[in-house]
This record gives structure tokens, sequence and C-alpha cells, in this order.
């Protein structure tokens, strides 16, 4: 593959995972290193399930 077809790719995987919510949790995580460090972070799986509380409690942020 040439390396324009790669960075396409990877802008392209990057893009879907933003739209999808896949990159929320490194969000988190980079957000919560920088501005609360000595605070300890969910898991992902607690991060997950609060994020799941969070639509049933606003249903209108989503699109389904």
């Amino acid at each position: 593959m040439t390396t324009r077809l790669r960075r396409a790719m990877a802008g392209t995987l990057w893009y879907m995972r933003e739209v999808m919510g896949e990159n929320a949790y490194e969000h988190y995580l980079a957000h919560q290193r920088r501005a609360h460090p000595d605070e300890p972070v969910l898991s992902r799986r607690e991060f997950e399930c609060r994020r799941m509380d969070q639509m049933e409690i606003r249903p209108g942020q989503r699109c389904c």
C-alpha cells in the first residue's frame, strides 16, 4: 500500500471510531489524567455502564 492510501484508511478508521463513540473511553482517560491526576479512573466496564445509563436518562443525544 502506498503511504497516501494508508493515511486515508487511518483517517477513515479514526473518523468512524469518533462517530460511533469507540474513542470515548480514551478521551475520558486523557481528561482524567490531565484534569484530575489524583483521582482513580473508572475501568472500561464501569465507564461503559455509566455511559449507557446516561443514554437512558437523555435519549435525545443519540440518533436512534
